[in-house]
């Protein structure tokens, strides 16, 4: 997943760890790579990272 600004792969990453069904690692500057364990709760994962993208983009206007 390119995420478009380095700054925020750290906030994505450390949502990713706290979960239990993903791994999680950054594999460019601004670039993760996200495995889920299981099926089950994707929607909500894409709901979750949709959200901190969306604040990331609220405090930082220009970082696109």
């Amino acid at each position: 997943m390119h995420v478009g600004d380095p700054r925020l792969v750290g906030q994505l990453l450390e949502y990713f760890e706290e979960q239990a069904d993903c791994v999680a690692v950054q594999v460019g500057e601004a670039e993760i790579e996200v495995t889920l364990l299981g099926s089950y709760r994707s929607d909500t994962h894409a709901e979750t990272v949709d959200r901190i993208v969306s604040d990331f983009r609220l405090e930082h206007p220009f970082s696109r």
